[in-house]
């Protein structure tokens, strides 16, 4: 799965040391242009935002009870500025929401742009 498949969740991990549930969403896609690659993250955004609000979350993952959330974006390309905004605001309306958003790429890997 990955960022283009909308309706479902990547992957989920619970660091109980920690005490929070990371939500992660795989982005292999380039950013373009016309912003079609902002609107699907968008829109998985959506769909995890609706996981943990429904309830869905605790019903799938009952031992995250009382742990801190946190969506994790896990990019193969370096993201442009647009890209870079959208994270800013999405950061500030999740954090609202108390939940934390961070972004970065694989940490084995880096970025596709770091290699060549």
């Amino acid at each position: 799965m990955s960022v283009v498949d909308t309706d479902s969740i990547d992957a989920m991990g619970l660091d109980k040391q920690a005490k929070r549930l990371f939500l992660t969403i795989i982005d292999p896609l380039v950013w373009d242009n016309k912003n079609v690659h902002l609107f699907t993250l968008q829109e998985k955004i959506n769909t995890y935002l609706h996981f943990i609000e429904s309830g869905e979350l605790l019903k799938a993952m009952p031992d995250s009870e009382g742990c801190d959330i946190a969506i994790e974006l896990v990019l193969k390309h370096m993201p442009s500025d647009e890209a870079i905004t959208f994270f800013d605001n999405t950061m500030q309306i999740l954090f609202d929401k108390e939940i934390v958003f961070v972004f970065g790429p694989n940490k084995d890997t880096g970025y596709v742009e770091q290699l060549s």
